[in-house]
């Protein structure tokens, strides 16, 4: 009996030596991780993400640890810098605290690259100019649509985000780029013509705001591609000459002067689709390029007053509806 009791008293000794050893830091010094806990995450979701990222020992110890403290359904939604030298009890207490050092910032549809780096170092993200220069290619291999591409624009998926502070570049990328990855899933079929697509959606979102339109539109570019004529979009003339940055650009406004204004970009002197996306298209833009819709029409202007895309069919039909709705 007093042989039972011994096992069985080293067999606990042994248990709580080594729930104690699971509660303890991963790392002996302080490693900081980002780390997002999404609302409606799941507590067992989030044990296995902490452990995924190096922050805890043990998911299980972690979860057994939250439900005897009464931390398990405490734990706030939010962006958190976790420390791989805190132990599992503090790693808790953090995030049943909440988060205190994210910032909250919007990109609307078509900002570009240049626009985006603005913003973020304005709200304090990151240091201005650490998108525009960053080598995405150190992390394009984990995202199957990025390969093949030599720039960012147009994958910057326009969204509200929450960022820490100071943030570190790549996982301000991963953030954006795992949005576009979610939002598209299964838009594309065929990977050999997403660049071209993002191209065309990014253009679709400067030229119409609504979506049946913007389908118009984007069967009137694919016919005059094919026939051989020029797009003839001004966006594209004013994402040159503000060298893609429409958000501090002094002066946007396209000016008969600017029409051969050289670059490649300038759709009035190319017959052909500009090198790169102009923009960050969101997701009706992304689809109505991927469904164009096929008229008779090869010609649009926007009423300045409405907004509403006015098509013709012909160019002296065209000429005659720039006369009547813009004065030239």
């Amino acid at each position: 009996m007093q042989k039972l009791s011994f096992i069985l008293w080293s067999f606990v000794s042994v248990s709580i030596a080594l729930f104690l050893f699971l509660l303890g830091s991963v790392s002996g010094k302080s490693v900081l991780r980002a780390v997002e806990i999404n609302p409606g995450g799941g507590f067992k979701h989030i044990a296995y993400e902490l452990h995924k990222q190096g922050l805890i020992r043990s998911p299980y110890a972690f979860m057994i640890y939250g439900i005897f403290s009464g931390s398990a359904h405490q734990l706030k939604p939010g962006n958190y810098l976790l420390n791989a030298g805190s132990s599992t009890p503090e790693i808790l207490q953090v995030i049943v605290s909440g988060p205190v050092i994210d910032t909250e910032v919007t990109v609307i549809e078509g900002a570009t690259l240049k626009d985006i780096d603005f913003l973020l170092a304005k709200a304090g993200v990151l240091p201005e100019g650490a998108i525009s220069s960053f080598l995405f290619k150190d992390i394009s291999s984990k995202y199957k649509f990025m390969q093949g591409v030599e720039s960012l624009e147009g994958f910057l998926f326009p969204d509200t985000y929450h960022f820490f502070l100071n943030s570190e570049t790549t996982e301000v990328i991963k953030k954006f780029l795992d949005n576009f990855e979610n939002k598209t899933k299964g838009l594309f079929k065929d990977q050999s013509s997403l660049r071209e697509r993002i191209i065309v959606a990014s253009l679709l979102e400067k030229e119409a705001p609504v979506f049946k339109d913007r389908q118009i539109i984007s069967g009137i570019f694919y016919k005059r591609l094919s026939l051989g004529m020029p797009l003839q979009v001004d966006s594209t003339i004013t994402y040159a000459k503000c060298s893609g940055a429409f958000l501090t650009c002094d002066d946007p406004k396209v000016y008969r002067r600017d029409l051969d204004f050289n670059s490649k970009y300038n759709t009035y002197l190319y017959k052909q689709l500009p090198p790169g996306p102009i923009g960050n298209p969101g997701l009706e833009a992304i689809k109505a390029a991927l469904d164009p819709v096929k008229s008779n029409y090869l010609y649009y202007l926007s009423d300045p007053k409405t907004k509403k895309t006015i098509f013709s069919e012909t160019l002296e039909e065209h000429n005659e509806n720039r006369a009547k709705y813009l004065g030239s």
